[in-house]
């Protein structure tokens, strides 16, 4: 399931960055949607990168998230 997500999440950023690009190249403006579309985009790709960073930073300073509640699944 986490494949099919990560699939579709990088076709629609490309498609996002590639649309945006080319409207820049030929001086057309961008639509409000496609533009709202890339900050959405750029919103969820930050949180989790803050996200993912508390949790590496938790991990190597030895804090035990499987008391937390947070246990990650097995690999």
């Amino acid at each position: 399931m986490t494949n099919v997500i990560v699939f579709l999440y990088a076709m629609l950023a490309s498609f996002v960055t590639l649309s945006l690009h080319r409207n820049r190249q030929l001086g057309r403006p961008s639509s409000e949607m496609l533009t709202m579309a890339g900050w959405g985009l750029f919103s969820l790709s930050t949180t989790l990168a803050v996200l993912l960073a508390g949790v590496a930073i938790a991990l190597g300073l030895g804090f035990n998230l499987a008391n937390a509640g947070l246990a990650l699944p097995p690999v």
